[in-house]
C-alpha cells in the first residue's frame, strides 16, 4: 500500500476547504437575501417610500441595499448615492471634531466653557462650584433646556452662523440643576461644540469636519448645506411630502449623506479607525463620565449614546425629522453594526427594521463576550432591599415647560418577582425590563451589562440613573394622584359640555328665577367654555408644536390668552357657586357643578406652579 503524506492530499484538502467556503458563502447570500425581502414587506406594509441600509459584520463584506423611491411623484428610485437627512446623527460628527481637538491638546474636556467663549450668554447657578465644561456639552450634562418652539420654527433658509444661531434664544441656556450631575438631552450643546471648534481652529465648521474627518475616511458625498442636490424628499405616514426646512442649530442635525458615507462613518466607529483619533479616544467617546455616577457604560457619551436591543448594548446615534428618521448603531466588541435611513417619520416602520437588522447580527454574529467577574456571580441574585420598592420619577426632562404634561406620564414601578428586579413603566402596560439586583447598588441585564445604578444627587438626593434618565422615589399617592384628578377634570368637562348650550339657552330666554340664578349658571357656562378652549387649543398644539406653537399663530395665542382667563373664569365660577349654592335646578346639577370647579381649581393651581398660565411659546 502506498503511504498516505501531505503531498498526496494536498488538492484534497483544498477542494474541501474551497467547498466550505463556497457552502458558508451561499448560505450567507441566502440569508442576507431573506433579510432584504424582510425589510421589503415591512416598508410595503407600512407605505414607506424608501429604505436604505448597512450591515457590517467581522470577517465578510458590507452589505447595503436600498429599496423603494426617494422621489415618489416623479419614480426617482433610491440609490447608494441618494442623500437622507441625518438629523442628530450630524452630532457624532461634533463629537468627533472636538476630541480630535483634545487629543492635538487644543482643547481640554476640563475647559470651561465661559474661558473658550466669552461672548455666549448663558446662566448657571451652580458655577462657583459646579463650573460648565466643554465635557457637559459633549455629553449633554449642561442642564440646559433643549431648544425653545421658537429655534425649531426659526427659518434657517440663509443658514445663519452658529454665533446668530445662538443669539436667537439665549434664554434655553440656563442649567436646570449643578452641570455634570444629570443627563438631559439638548441640541443646543453640540451648535456651541461646533463653535468651539471654529473658533479654535478658525475655520467653518463644514470646512474643518471635511477636511479632517470626513475625506480621510473616505467620504466625499456629505453636505452641511441647506437643499442640497439628490435628497430623497421626506414623507409622512400617509406618503404625503414633508417641506424641507432647514434646523437653525444646523450642524447640530443638518447633515445630508447617502447610505455609502454612513457606511463609511459606520467603519470608522467599528474598526476604531485611527484616522480619526486613537483607540483611547474611541473609548472615551463611548462612555459617560459626566453625572455624578462618573464612570457609566449604559449612559450618553460624547454624542454617544447607549441603546439595548433584547438586552445587547450598541453604542451610535439616532436621528428625527418630520419626513426622515436615521439610526446609526454598532457593538465596538464585536465588530458588527447597522445604518438604516427612511424618507418617512413612520416610527413604527423605522423601529421594525432596525430590530430585524439587529436579530440578523444576533443569529449569526453575536456572542456573549461578558463575563462577569466573582463578585457580580455571587450577588447576581441578591433581593433588592425594600426601602428601594416602589414608585420612581424621572426629574431629567429634556423641556421644563413640557413638564406639566409629561410628568404624567413619567411614574415608573420598580418591584421584586421571585427570580428578577422588574423595572416598568406605571402608566403604559408594555415597557417593562426584567433586571437583576447587585448588592453594590447596581442593576444588570441579562447579557451581563449594568444599565441602572443607584447613586446620590446634590440637589434630589438618593435617586436611581437608568440609562440617561434620573429617577427620584416617590409616593404611590404621588404617582397616581394628578392622573385621577385629570381623568376626573375631563370626564366632568365633558359632562358638563352638552349642559353649557341648554344653560345660555334658557338664560337668553329669560327662565331663570332670578338674577342670581341666571348669573351662577353663565359663570358655569363661562368656566366651561374656556376649560375646553384651553383643551383644544393644547390638543391641537401638541399635534404640530413647531409649526403652530412655533410662533404667534390662532393656536399659540389661544392657548395663552385661555390659560390667563382660567383663573377669573374658575374663580367666578366658585364664587357663585358658595354664594348661590341653593340655586341649582336639580341635585345632580349642584354635585357635578361642584365637582367640576374644584377639579378645575386643582388644575388652575397645578398649571401655576409649573409655569403654563399666560405662556407664551413662541418666546
Amino acid at each position: 500500500m502506498q503511504p498516505i503524506t501531505p503531498a498526496t492530499h494536498t488538492p484534497s484538502i483544498l477542494l474541501l476547504l474551497l467547498m466550505i467556503f463556497t457552502s458558508v458563502s451561499a448560505n450567507s447570500a441566502q440569508d442576507l437575501s431573506k433579510l432584504d425581502k424582510d425589510i421589503a414587506k415591512i416598508a410595503e406594509r407600512y407605505d414607506v417610500p424608501s429604505v436604505a441600509y448597512a450591515l457590517i459584520t467581522p470577517n465578510t463584506d458590507t452589505h447595503i441595499n436600498t429599496i423603494g423611491f426617494a422621489d415618489i411623484e416623479n419614480q426617482h428610485p433610491a440609490t447608494r448615492s441618494t442623500k437622507y437627512r441625518i438629523a442628530s446623527v450630524s452630532k457624532m460628527i461634533v463629537g468627533i471634531a472636538v476630541m480630535q481637538l483634545v487629543e492635538s491638546q487644543q482643547v481640554s474636556l476640563d475647559d470651561k466653557v465661559n474661558t473658550l467663549l466669552p461672548d455666549l450668554a448663558f446662566e448657571n447657578a451652580w458655577r462657583t462650584t459646579h463650573p460648565l465644561k466643554v465635557k457637559h456639552l459633549l455629553e449633554n450634562t449642561t442642564g440646559w433646556d433643549d431648544m425653545s418652539l421658537r429655534e425649531y420654527a426659526f427659518d434657517n433658509t440663509l443658514n445663519v452662523s452658529l454665533k446668530e444661531a445662538l443669539a436667537v434664544n439665549p434664554n434655553s441656556r440656563s442649567s436646570r440643576w449643578p452641570p455634570g450631575t444629570r443627563h438631559a438631552y439638548t441640541n443646543t450643546a453640540a451648535a456651541v461644540a461646533a463653535l468651539i471648534v471654529e473658533r479654535i481652529t478658525g475655520m467653518p465648521f463644514s470646512s474643518y469636519a471635511k477636511q479632517y474627518i470626513l475625506s480621510p475616511i473616505g467620504i466625499k458625498n456629505t453636505s452641511f448645506e441647506n437643499y442640497p442636490k439628490n435628497v430623497a424628499l421626506g414623507y409622512d405616514n400617509q406618503q404625503n411630502p414633508r417641506r424641507y426646512k432647514p434646523v437653525l442649530m444646523s450642524y447640530a442635525g443638518n447633515v445630508t449623506m447617502n447610505i455609502a458615507d454612513m457606511t463609511e462613518l459606520l467603519k470608522a466607529m467599528v474598526k476604531r479607525d485611527n484616522r480619526l483619533f486613537s483607540n483611547e479616544l474611541y473609548e472615551r467617546v463611548e462612555h459617560s463620565y459626566t453625572t455624578n455616577l462618573g464612570y457609566f457604560e449604559s449612559g450618553y457619551g460624547i454624542f454617544n449614546h447607549a441603546r439595548f436591543y433584547d438586552g445587547w448594548l450598541y453604542r451610535g446615534h439616532d436621528g428625527a425629522f418630520r419626513g426622515w428618521r436615521s439610526e446609526l448603531a454598532y457593538l465596538p466588541a464585536h465588530q458588527s453594526g447597522f445604518v438604516v435611513l427612511q424618507n418617512s417619520d413612520n416610527d413604527a416602520a423605522f423601529r421594525q427594521i432596525v430590530n430585524v437588522l439587529h436579530k440578523y447580527l444576533a443569529d449569526k454574529h453575536l456572542v456573549t463576550t461578558v463575563k462577569p467577574n466573582d463578585s457580580t456571580v455571587e450577588s447576581q441574585g441578591a433581593v433588592l432591599p425594600d426601602t428601594l420598592e416602589g414608585y420612581y420619577r424621572y426629574h431629567n426632562p429634556r423641556n421644563q415647560v413640557r413638564w406639566f404634561l409629561e410628568r404624567l406620564i413619567s411614574p415608573y414601578l420598580l418591584s421584586i418577582t421571585p427570580t428578577h428586579t422588574v423595572f416598568s413603566s406605571a402608566v403604559f402596560a408594555g415597557w417593562k425590563r426584567e433586571l437583576r439586583y447587585r448588592q453594590d447598588g447596581r442593576l444588570i441585564n441579562n447579557k451581563g451589562h449594568v444599565v441602572a445604578i443607584f447613586a446620590q444627587d446634590p440637589v434630589l438626593g438618593d435617586v436611581l440613573h437608568y440609562g440617561d434618565r434620573v429617577f427620584k422615589k416617590i409616593s404611590a399617592f404621588d404617582a397616581w394622584s394628578d392622573k385621577f384628578v385629570g381623568a376626573i377634570w375631563l370626564l366632568l368637562a365633558l359632562l358638563l359640555l352638552p349642559f353649557t348650550l341648554i344653560w345660555l339657552v334658557r338664560a337668553y330666554k329669560g327662565r331663570y328665577t332670578s338674577p342670581d340664578q341666571r348669573n351662577l349658571y353663565l359663570s358655569l357656562v363661562c368656566c366651561v367654555l374656556i376649560t375646553w378652549i384651553f383643551i383644544g387649543c393644547l390638543t391641537a398644539g401638541l399635534l404640530a408644536p413647531i409649526p403652530r406653537l412655533g410662533s404667534v399663530t390662532f393656536v399659540s395665542v389661544g392657548l395663552m390668552i385661555s390659560s390667563i382667563l382660567l383663573v377669573p373664569t374658575t374663580l367666578f365660577a366658585f364664587w357663585k357657586l358658595v354664594t348661590h349654592y341653593a340655586l341649582f335646578n336639580r341635585t345632580t346639577t349642584r354635585f357635578v357643578s361642584s365637582a367640576f370647579i374644584v377639579a378645575n381649581a386643582i388644575v388652575v393651581i397645578y398649571l401655576g406652579w409649573f409655569g403654563v398660565l399666560g405662556l407664551r411659546t413662541w418666546a
